[in-house]
């Protein structure tokens, strides 16, 4: 089976250590975007210091264009995010630039980029694994939800507080093979994640 997975959430639900954990047990591929963080000093910009909204734009259609072109040279991934992580960030930044001249013509912008990015995973991703966590509120997941529910894009809400279960439970729903533990796909996830060995890819244009 050739599995294409998408790992969402809000920061800090721990998407990257079930991405990771998933990938070591199944043997799926796990495949990262560049942190934001990362794309900022790329763009010699400081972050979330006078921002203005083409720069926000600028780093979403980036990030986006590089998951597109990381993604199509797998026929199975596991992705830390999807092709609309970069869009919700940017409505999540958005929002905080009310009351601009120019608010018309970038909302169409903003409109097109979620028709595209959406569009693409409805399409290229077999499932969508979203991740929540107890400490978050619930509402702050809407927007991932509406978004799902607006493109039919099959998904699932997973919580990583006890992640030995949801990926017991992910691989159960997904039938998905396994060639390793979990304790110890967890374990080896964890490494990674602190000898910081998981390492982005570069864009092409």
């Amino acid at each position: 089976m050739n599995a294409k997975i998408a790992i969402t959430g809000l920061p800090k639900t721990g998407k990257t250590l079930l991405a990771l954990s998933l990938s070591n047990l199944t043997g799926i591929p796990y495949v990262q975007n560049k942190t934001m963080y990362e794309w900022y000093r790329l763009f010699n910009l400081t972050y979330n210091v006078g921002l203005d909204w083409n720069d926000l734009f600028l780093i979403a259609v980036s990030s986006f264009l590089e998951r597109v072109d990381t993604e199509s040279h797998y026929e199975q991934f596991i992705s830390d995010g999807a092709s609309f992580s970069e869009l919700l960030w940017l409505k999540m930044n958005i929002e905080k630039q009310a009351g601009n001249g120019l608010q018309r013509e970038r909302n169409q912008m903003e409109e097109s980029l979620e028709r595209i990015s959406a569009a693409y995973a409805a399409r290229r991703y077999d499932f969508v694994v979203h991740t929540k966590h107890p400490v978050h509120d619930a509402s702050s997941d809407d927007i991932y939800i509406q978004l799902f529910r607006k493109y039919n894009i099959s998904y699932k809400i997973y919580d990583t507080a006890q992640i030995e279960k949801t990926l017991q439970a992910i691989t159960r729903d997904m039938e998905l093979p396994v060639i390793s533990t979990v304790k110890r796909s967890i374990f080896k996830a964890k490494r990674m994640i602190f000898k910081k060995e998981m390492k982005p890819f570069k864009l092409r244009l």
